[in-house]
């Protein structure tokens, strides 16, 4: 099959969040299996041709935009470990000219539907061969539209399934829920990226009417990660690495490490927990961080806030973490790993939490999830209540009372040396092969091109 995915953000060329990881892991995957597939992301400001090695594909094209034609350029390249090719859409009106993926909300909506418009301008014009589209995030969505107003430059793509992958929160504003619902409406198969969240989503008044009319073409497919890029056993950007089986010294190394890099407290015996910032994080839960960091402030703990948060969030939390000497904050991704292989704890403060990907990949560098009972949360995590097969600690009340108290049983778990190493390597021992999440994506291509070709004969 031939199988496009048009998407924000693809790891390793942009990322903000997770949608950049499930979109570089699931289309290599794919590829593996003998299908071809391309991905169509922007060329942000941010991404340096010379540094991710991509080049320009020598073909101008003018993409009609608010009615007048934009002149737009195409870049080439390759997911690394991979025969995947990755084609960047340029302008400078909206693109190039900022290194941001998201902006705020008019801008958001303007740059995305001429972003959309281009990807199938480009395909056409280089006549390339869909049997698939696959949009991820909402802000891709108006591909569907398009292709779905019988469009006569886009005709030869009529045949073409689309499949539209939900990533967004539940928290959704009121353009990102009207997207939604047309990528819902105008899709043959959706999927979203865990079991839980699918659920959720069925049972949400505003999405719920859309997705029960195709609630037999839902599903929710938990996302996973790629092991060859997260994986402590061969990963040389942490201090030393560590496995399941023998991680007591790699650990030890790698939280010194990142102890250092904070100029945080080296006494191993305290408890380093860390929080992860997103994009959304001021919209999302800031209330709930600035409270618990007020009265976590005083047990005896040390946090790393880790991520990049817009500019007026970072001044907030750096003037809010200024009076703490056990709390420190790094506002960029570059030293992810060692922030996942360093932490004895992560903390997930996401009142909706549709995939759990990063607590995935905490737990892979046996980093404790402390998380709130939510979406993703619980295809992954079994509280340690729950006896042998507990891999983490659920607070069940999204309130700073309820996760101050989930904190303290952490803590305490953290001084039994022998229940804390038992936990440690059942936290690592989360077998993501069963994920068989390429497979399940296939299946449902596979179903929806069928279902497709019938209708079009009948």
């Amino acid at each position: 099959m031939n199988i496009v995915f048009i998407a924000p953000e693809c790891f390793p060329f942009a990322k903000a969040g997770s949608i950049a990881d499930l979109v570089s892991k699931l289309s290599k995957e794919i590829e593996k299996f003998g299908h071809n597939v391309k991905v169509f992301i922007p060329r942000y400001g941010s991404i340096d041709p010379v540094i991710s090695h991509i080049e320009r594909v020598p073909v101008e094209f003018k993409v009609k935009a608010n009615e007048s034609p934009i002149i737009t350029s195409v870049f080439k390249g390759i997911i690394p470990d991979s025969l995947v090719s990755v084609f960047f859409i340029e302008s400078q009106n909206y693109f190039s000219n900022s290194k941001e993926i998201y902006l705020p909300q008019v801008q958001h909506e303007e740059r995305f539907k001429f972003f959309c418009t281009a990807v199938l301008d480009v395909i056409a014009k280089l006549k390339m061969e869909v049997d698939i589209f696959h949009l991820f995030s909402s802000c891709t969505t108006y591909t569907a539209k398009l292709l779905r107003s019988r469009n006569i430059e886009y005709a030869y793509l009529n045949k073409t399934a689309i499949v539209f992958t939900i990533c967004e929160s539940s928290d959704l504003n009121k353009n990102t829920l009207t997207n939604t619902c047309h990528g819902i409406n105008n899709s043959d198969y959706i999927t979203t990226v865990s079991k839980t969240y699918a659920y959720e989503l069925l049972s949400d008044g505003r999405l719920s009417e859309s997705l029960l009319q195709k609630k037999d073409l839902f599903c929710g497919i938990l996302s996973g990660i790629d092991e060859n890029i997260y994986n402590p056993e061969s990963d040389g950007e942490i201090a030393q690495a560590y496995s399941k089986n023998y991680f007591s010294s790699g650990k030890r190394k790698c939280k010194e490490d990142l102890l250092g890099l904070v100029g945080l407290h080296t006494d191993m015996q305290i408890p380093l927990f860390g929080i992860e910032l997103t994009m959304d994080e001021y919209n999302n839960k800031a209330e709930m961080l600035f409270n618990f960091l007020h009265e976590i402030a005083c047990l005896n703990l040390q946090i790393v806030l880790f991520g990049k948060v817009s500019s007026k969030f970072e001044n907030e939390l750096i003037k809010a973490i200024d009076k703490y000497k056990n709390i420190k904050a790094i506002f960029n991704h570059e030293p992810i790993k060692k922030f996942y292989a360093g932490t004895d704890f992560f903390i997930n403060l996401n009142k909706y939490e549709p995939s759990g990907t990063s607590v995935l990949t905490a737990m892979k560098y046996g980093s404790v999830p402390v998380a709130y009972a939510t979406g993703g949360i619980k295809d992954i995590v079994i509280d340690v209540e729950l006896g042998e097969e507990a891999n983490g600690i659920i607070f069940k009340n999204y309130s700073v009372e309820d996760l101050i108290d989930t904190i303290g049983k952490a803590i305490k778990l953290y001084k039994n040396k022998e229940r804390w190493t038992k936990l440690v390597k059942q936290t690592m021992s989360f077998n993501l092969a069963e994920l068989a999440t390429a497979k399940k994506y296939l299946t449902c291509y596979e179903r929806i091109v069928n279902h497709v070709h019938a209708n079009l004969y009948q």
